[in-house]
């Protein structure tokens, strides 16, 4: 039984809705709590809803048609934005240059980002936009890195009105997924569109920000309502591999001489730290490559004396070698990962290998040692892909086999693992007595599935209210 958007108590997981006036006939569809994403990007996702997707494009040419495309329709001056290219898969197998988006126009600004959204490139016309004194911009080539990817929306001078706009989007497509909560990496104008919408009681979804650290002058830790809180910090240790901006203890396989980049050095991680202790901020910190992962986790022993009170998380975390697996035992952190990044670029030829070699690509994303280490490790996409199934999938079918998982300690990772990660496991994550009543109705048990891929979201209830359904059919009687 549901009562003012709380389990009040269960008969059991196949009666969730227990004796009440209004019962919801599931006709022998299987109910899970919902799902939780730990890492989204919303305000991001909904505006890219709206851009160019070139995810499945396999060529530079194939990438030019479809922006050519939109210029077509689009006014001169105004922006395009592509998204999600991913050159890996390419036989060029590099980046594209501000020549080729020249070719495709330059009476229009153009930018298309890489899917792992650590690299952008801008057309001659985009990069006149730049201000000259950003770092991280090659003016030459039209490649953009790191941080002036980040700051892309503030480039194009992305309103509040289109955040919250973009954040409604991306609300509708996390749960159609199933999704009935988020931890959202958010700058100070995406967390005031937030306000806003909380206000107005247009938020359905349980939405945890993490906050860049610094634009979190004036603010501290705080609950708004049962939809919305400001749970901690964020800051960026390294890049991404893909971008070849992870920041490695040897040098990139098929880039000698670069080992990466460390955006903070250890000194500076740890004055970020102990200010965000003394306000009681949780910290994220994005960590991929192997060294940025020992500075992190240096900076962290050195420096955090709530570690196991606030339960700092380390985002990524891909190149995680066993003796980092025990000292994030040891501090009481906990792991936020994307089980796509494994299986989309760890298989054998794909893009890990080329960038890291074989060696280190067999110890890379290895979810069954964090499992037996007993460290808490919820799952999430970063957008890409964002279904929990498909997640689910490439966590118990992981390239390398002695590091997949079963797919019941996946949905741990993708349910109460989640909860746990922002600090709410006394609200939501499982069914029981007093919890928010967030759950999702599904085609069929995903332990009993033959491929959990297959499965389809029937429903999706976040605090005793449907939020998405997957048919007109009245399931009411």
């Amino acid at each position: 039984m549901v009562e003012e958007g709380k389990i009040k108590n269960i008969d059991n997981f196949d009666r969730i809705m227990g004796k009440s006036e209004e019962k919801i006939d599931l006709k022998g569809d299987f109910v899970l709590p919902g799902f939780i994403d730990s890492h989204t990007h919303l305000v991001e996702e909904g505006l890219d809803m709206e851009r160019v997707d070139l995810l499945e494009v396999e060529t530079l040419e194939g990438a030019q048609y479809y922006l050519e495309k939109e210029v077509s329709k689009t006014p001169e001056e105004e922006w395009i934005v592509g998204v999600n290219f991913d050159e890996s898969a390419w036989k060029m197998n590099d980046y594209p240059t501000k020549e080729d988006l020249d070719e495709v126009t330059e009476e229009h600004p153009l930018i298309i980002k890489r899917i792992c959204g650590h690299v952008a490139v801008a057309n001659s016309n985009a990069l006149d936009m730049i201000r000259e004194d950003w770092n991280k911009v090659d003016r030459e080539k039209g490649l953009l890195r790191e941080e002036v990817v980040w700051n892309l929306d503030d480039i194009m001078s992305t309103t509040k009105k289109e955040k919250i706009e973009a954040i409604k989007r991306a609300i509708q497509k996390v749960q159609s997924n199933g999704i009935t909560s988020v931890h959202d990496v958010v700058d100070r104008g995406s967390w005031e569109a937030y306000e806003e919408l909380d206000e107005k009681e247009d938020l359905d979804l349980r939405v945890n920000c993490y906050l860049h650290y610094d634009e979190a002058e004036g603010l501290y830790p705080t609950e708004v309502s049962d939809f919305l809180s400001l749970r901690g910090l964020k800051m960026y240790a390294d890049g991404s591999i893909g971008a070849r901006t992870a920041a490695l203890h040897e040098e990139y396989e098929d880039d000698p001489g670069n080992r990466g980049l460390l955006l903070l050095s250890r000194e500076e991680m740890e004055d970020i730290i102990k200010d965000a202790e003394e306000k009681n901020f949780q910290m994220m910190t994005h960590a991929i490559g192997d060294r940025a992962i020992s500075t992190v986790l240096d900076a962290f022993e050195n420096a955090s004396t709530k570690n196991e009170e606030l339960r700092h998380r380390i985002e990524h975390a891909e190149m995680l070698w066993e003796e980092n697996i025990k000292r994030i035992r040891d501090l009481s952190m906990v792991l936020s990962t994307q089980p796509n990044y494994a299986y989309k670029w760890s298989s054998s030829t794909e893009m890990n290998e080329k960038r890291l070699g074989k060696e280190r690509l067999k110890k890379c994303n290895p979810y069954w040692d964090i499992q037996r280490a007993l460290i808490d490790m919820a799952f999430g996409s970063d957008n890409i892909f964002l279904s929990p199934f498909f997640n689910i999938y490439c966590a118990t079918n992981h390239p390398i086999l002695n590091q997949r998982i079963s797919t019941y300690n996946a949905l741990k990772s993708y349910i109460s693992a989640g909860a746990y990660a922002s600090r709410n496991e006394n609200k939501y994550g499982s069914f029981e007595e007093g919890k928010m009543a967030d759950f999702v109705v599904l085609s069929e048990n995903p332990l009993e599935a033959k491929d959990v891929r297959d499965i389809e979201v029937k429903m999706t209830v976040v605090g005793g209210k449907i939020v998405y359904e997957d048919s007109e059919e009245d399931r009411l009687s």
